[in-house]
This record gives structure tokens, sequence and C-alpha cells, in this order.
């Protein structure tokens, strides 16, 4: 128990930190985006400029052969002096304090040569040395102050927002106003006989009496063969081969809800949750029926006919999002899970995704994950 509450307190952390960071980065996006071509060119510098930065000897190497103009009978202090502004270039792990206080030097060597005013050709030499280093280093401060940065986040957007670069399945559907044409149809169908189900979805009540019929699976010879339905002043009932039941749920306030229902045929036994609470359990609803194969799921409408003929002022008016259903009863625990956005499973029988749904009529789709 010790175990499981330190995982729960490390999973909570873990959330709270990412939605943190999520949060600090996404105003950086418009930036981000803006500086794509200055991005572009400075990493062309950056890759010069690690190479440059890798050894002293390389780096002053492509800054000018930093023995050059410094020989003759000037050899002995001329390769002191190298020594010592050599020993200024950082190395790829140098902090930006310790850049800047290698700057400062610099500068002030800088200025003490130029104080002097002389004209030998070493202290020209060794004055051009040092303007040369100071320019690299003032440049690799702008790489750490820009570019480094800039492509950190995106590395952090890029792999972090994986979720979350968002998956098929987080999207809703919503049906403005009530028609006989609006629906959504799932692509496949069942394939044999089932003797239970789970049916989950979110929902968010549109304005107007009444939910409508959120979801409605009909096959041939049987139009109500699984419903669940919230019509004019009734209160939402399930059918399975058209016999109904009222559920004890309450959506209509215009907010998202996670809705569950489960049956059994063996035991005929019915349950029925709300944002991952039993509100309702009961028998007797259709005992020893199998669930028929190769029916039709239809979203939004109520199908009087398979497929077909439906009734506008049954009509779902609302939002839909994650409908998941299996072919067995999930527990309490699992249910619970599911609406408090602690665990997402996914449906044998139906699997929320935009692949697997078809949109008709006008119904609308949009970007929704109901746990962010």
């Amino acid at each position: 128990a010790c175990a499981s509450s330190t995982e729960d307190t490390d999973l909570e952390e873990a959330k709270a930190t990412i939605l943190h960071l999520r949060e600090s980065l996404v105003p950086q996006k418009e930036t981000i985006l803006d500086q794509r071509e200055t991005i572009r060119e400075l990493t062309a510098k950056l890759k010069l400029c690690e190479g440059l930065s890798r050894t002293p000897t390389h780096l002053a190497h492509h800054l000018g052969h930093y023995g050059d103009g410094v020989g003759g009978h000037h050899a002995g202090k001329g390769a002191l002096s190298e020594k010592h502004v050599a020993g200024e270039i950082p190395s790829p792990s140098s902090t930006p304090e310790q850049m800047n206080k290698m700057l400062q030097s610099l500068k002030q060597r800088l200025d003490n040569l130029q104080t002097r005013n002389t004209s030998s050709s070493y202290s020209s030499s060794l004055k051009d040395l040092l303007q040369r280093k100071i320019s690299a280093l003032e440049f690799m401060q702008l790489i750490n102050r820009t570019v480094l940065p800039v492509m950190l986040t995106l590395v952090i957007i890029s792999t972090g927002s994986g979720k979350k670069s968002k998956p098929t399945e987080a999207f809703q559907i919503s049906f403005p106003m009530r028609t006989n044409y609006m629906y959504g149809r799932v692509k496949h169908t069942l394939l044999h006989e089932i003797f239970s189900f789970t049916l989950c979805l979110w929902m968010k009540a549109g304005i107007g009496p009444g939910l409508g019929t959120p979801f409605s699976y009909s096959v041939p010879g049987q139009a109500n063969e699984l419903v669940l339905i919230e019509w004019g002043n009734n209160p939402m009932e399930l059918l399975v081969d058209d016999r109904a039941i009222t559920l004890p749920l309450s959506v209509n306030d215009g907010k998202w809800h996670h809705v569950c229902v489960t049956w059994s045929t063996r035991d005929s036994l019915w349950e029925a949750y709300q944002d991952g609470v039993k509100r309702g359990s009961g028998e007797n609803l259709s005992p020893w029926h199998p669930i028929k194969p190769g029916g039709v799921f239809i979203l939004g409408q109520e199908q009087d006919t398979l497929g077909g003929r439906v009734d506008a002022t049954q009509a779902f008016v609302g939002d839909i999002a994650d409908v998941q259903m299996w072919s067995h009863v999930l527990t309490p625990h699992d249910i619970y899970s599911l609406a408090s956005c602690g665990g997402h499973m996914t449906g044998d029988i139906i699997a929320w995704a935009e692949s697997v749904v078809e949109l008709h009529g006008g119904v609308t789709k949009y970007p929704f994950d109901p746990c962010h």
C-alpha cells in the first residue's frame, strides 16, 4: 500500500511538472516560429563555433594562425603572450559567467595595448590577435544567448509535445442543431455475438430539452438493438433489444461528463456510472439475449431502420468525445480510472480514432482531450 501511495504521488508530481513545462513553453511557440529563419542561419555558425572551440589550438588556427606576425627576435615574449591569450578561449563546457570573465579580461588587455600607443609589429600583431579572439568570444556569447536556448526549446517541444502532437483519439465531434442528416458512423461492426458490454463516452449537452440520442446500434430485424437516448422530457434510457430501463443520470448542465453503462445478459444486470461514480444498477434487462452482429453503429441519431430513417426530434445536440466499447463488463475501479483520467483503456469493439468515425451532414470535428 505504501509503495502504491508513493507511485501515485510520484505520478501526480510528474503530471504537475509536465503541465507546468507545457504552460511555460506554449507562449514561446509564436516567438520560436518567428525566429525560424534566424535559427537556420545561426545553426550553421553554431556548428562552426563548436568545431572552433574544441581546442585552443584549432580555434587560434581558424582565427588567423595565432603565431602569424609574432616571431623573430620577439619569439620568446610573443609565445608567452599568445599562451595567455589562447588560455582565454572557452571550452564547450564553459559557463556563461566564465565566458564573460574571459571576454572582460581580453578587452582589458586590448585597452592596455591601445593605451601604450606603440607602433611595434609585435604589439600590432597582438592587438589584432586579441581583437579576433574578442570577436570570437562575443559571437559565442551571442550563440549561447540566442540559438542554444531556442534550439533547446524546439527539442523540448518536438519531443515533449509528442502527446502530444495530438494523438488521433484526441478529438471531439459536435452536433450544433437537431437535424435528420447530421450523424457519425462507425466504420466497422460486430463480427460475432456478445453477451455483455461496457459503453463509455464523454459528452456535453447542447441547448434545448432532452439530450437526444448520442449512441445507437441497429441490426437486421431490430433497429433498437442497443440505444442510449434521452428524448423530450423523458429521463435518459438504455435500450437492449428494444427493452428500456431508466438511467439515473443527469448531464444536462452544459458541462463535460463521463458516462458509462454496463450490461450482462447472463444475469441481466446493468449498471450506470457518471463521472466515475455508480449512480444506479438493476436486473432483468433482456436476459439471455445476445447482442447480434452485423449491425450499424451511429452517433447522434436514433435509427428506425438499419442505418437510416431517423427522427430529427430524437437527434443529439451537443458534443461527444472518446467513445469506447468493450465486449465485457469493466470493473468499477477501471471506470473510475477512465473518468478521473488515471488511465486510458481502448475498447475492443469501438476504439475512438479519427480513422474509425465517418462524419456526415456537417458534423464538425475539433481537437479535444477531455483529460487536458
